[in-house]
């Protein structure tokens, strides 16, 4: 039986719903910063995400779909491109990403594959609108870095 408490223990990680650190808030900052850079440039959008490895800003992005016409320029996706081509690699093992929104499907599954381990919004983040329905749309209750799905061979 899967102990989520006793694994996010032995993973030295937080559970969902804990009290973000010091260092959180400042990459969350970080992010909310980008979006409001983002919010002033034509084409972009006020989104913005930071990927941190090691204590480290490896890479961040906001919202460029329409600056580039590119569906897929979401600010996770931007950031993720710029952590890749900076790593030469397409594993990010260990790396959180901040986030102003929830990332959408296709952000998730981008975090999944690349191996990030955990990801943070901004509390009362709604879901990527680029990509769903405002019907759809929900206030997430996570505030905090919490471990994602792990894939094991």
């Amino acid at each position: 039986m899967l102990n989520v408490f006793a694994d996010a223990a032995a993973a030295n990680q937080r559970l969902p719903g804990s009290r973000p650190s010091k260092e959180d808030l400042n990459y969350m900052r970080r992010a909310i910063e980008l979006a409001r850079v983002a919010a002033v440039i034509p084409g972009a959008a006020p989104i913005g995400c930071v990927i941190v490895r090691d204590g480290e800003i490896i890479g961040e992005g906001y919202n460029e779909v329409d600056l580039r016409h590119d569906p897929t320029a979401h600010a996770e996706i931007v950031a993720m491109r710029r952590v890749g081509a900076g790593l030469g690699s397409a594993s990010f093992d260990g790396a959180t990403l901040y986030s102003t929104l929830q990332p959408c499907g296709m952000c998730s599954m981008a975090c999944i594959w690349s191996k990030i381990a955990a990801s943070s919004m901004a509390p009362g983040a709604k879901t990527c609108i680029a990509c769903i329905s405002k019907a759809a749309i929900s206030t997430p209750s996570i505030s905090s870095p919490t471990p994602s799905a792990t894939i094991s061979a």
